[in-house]
């Protein structure tokens, strides 16, 4: 049985005892390309060179994500490993990674069409919903059924992302492919219903810290830079998002590596 508390102390002790390497990670990749990304942003312009270059730095920032997660997750699972060694593992681990989570990701959109496209062809409207407007010509029968396929899929979705929470320390540390999910599967049985109050409560707390922190620099930004500051501001608050997400990026794949290692010991241990 997978104990959720020496997961949790594994986790803050490599944290504080690899805080460095695992800082200088993510201030390469996961803050400086997400920074770069915001003033791109800013230089506005519809023009198809501007377009090109905000979809070139999109992949920059998703493949530096993918690099920061994977070399990350290699700190956190061997003290051996240093920052040179991480970011070797992160560049050869890359196309697993990346399909995997394609798939992933494809899987759950697949599930989620049906209830998505009973509310679009229901005639619903969700800028009106955000303006406040009213909903014209609404089908309530297929609008409710598309609602109530999605409210019933959410709990599966989340026992699905609880089962997967180990899946980037499979690929790293056992060099799986596809194999990767049934392994991250296999490690998490009979922790699913902890693991599932875990996700919950990083999202919240996440969601708090990440509207917290947006709000108050964008703020303090708009307060210094005056009403002609718009550039100023924008950054703020993107320099904002990228070090919250990064540091709970941190403690995303680190919790992860230590749930691979407390999953592997428990079931050698069975």
């Amino acid at each position: 049985m997978i104990n959720i508390g020496t997961v949790w102390d594994r986790t803050m002790s490599v944290i504080a005892g690899r805080f460095g390497i695992l800082l200088s990670l993510a201030l390469l990749l996961l803050i400086a390309p997400p920074l770069v990304q915001a003033a791109v942003d800013t230089l506005g312009g519809t023009s198809f060179a501007m377009r090109a270059m905000q979809m070139a730095m999109a992949l920059v920032v998703f493949v530096a994500a993918a690099i920061g997660a994977i070399a990350i997750t290699a700190v956190a699972s061997n003290p051996d490993v240093d920052r040179a060694s991480a970011l070797a593992i992160g560049r050869a681990r890359l196309g697993p990674f990346i399909g995997v989570s394609l798939i992933i990701g494809l899987a759950f959109g697949l599930v989620t069409l049906p209830g998505l496209i009973l509310v679009g062809i229901s005639g619903f409207s969700v800028e009106q919903a955000r303006a406040g407007g009213a909903q014209d010509a609404v089908n309530l029968t297929l609008l409710g059924i598309g609602i109530l396929y999605l409210f019933l899929l959410a709990p599966l979705m989340l026992w699905a992302a609880a089962r997967l929470v180990p899946l980037g320390a499979v690929i790293v540390n056992e060099r799986r492919g596809i194999g990767a999910i049934a392994r991250s599967f296999a490690l998490t049985r009979g922790a699913t219903l902890k693991l599932i109050g875990v996700l919950i409560l990083y999202g919240v707390v996440f969601l708090v810290v990440l509207t917290a922190a947006t709000s108050v620099i964008g703020l303090v930004a708009r307060l210094l830079a005056g009403a002609n500051g718009t550039v100023a501001v924008s950054l703020a608050v993107a320099a904002a998002t990228a070090l919250v997400t990064a540091l709970f990026s941190i403690l995303q794949a680190v919790f992860g590596a230590s749930l691979y290692a407390t999953a592997q010991e428990a079931h050698e241990a069975a």
